[in-house]
């Protein structure tokens, strides 16, 4: 049996392909309606960055918010610790994503 490639080695094959549909969509009005039934949804959410630190090392926090009919709310709060050439971060959840959030709406009145 072989192995399904990673998507990260599928990734380009599936951009290109969903690039050339977006093109033709765009240069007939038949194809644009059909490629727009199958678009399922357009979220709209807005990330802020929070800098704690840059340079060597360098801290963030990526705080995602999203909207809707009744309220803006945090949806999700990133970590992100980098070091010259190296990354690595993690999504807060519990008491850590209490207490970011916390500061983040004391910052903003969100």
């Amino acid at each position: 049996m072989e192995k399904q490639k990673s998507c990260r080695e599928r990734i380009g094959e599936h951009l290109k392909s969903r690039l050339e549909d977006i093109k033709a969509a765009l240069k007939n009005d038949e194809k644009r309606e059909e490629y727009e039934s199958y678009i399922l949804s357009v979220d709209k959410s807005i990330i802020y960055k929070v800098c704690l630190s840059w340079g060597g090392p360098a801290d963030y926090f990526f705080i995602e918010l999203k909207e809707d009919k009744e309220a803006i709310y945090i949806a999700s709060i990133r970590y992100q610790f980098q070091d010259w050439f190296d990354s690595a971060e993690r999504y807060l959840e519990g008491e850590e994503f209490d207490l970011v959030a916390d500061m983040f709406s004391y910052l903003t009145e969100i």
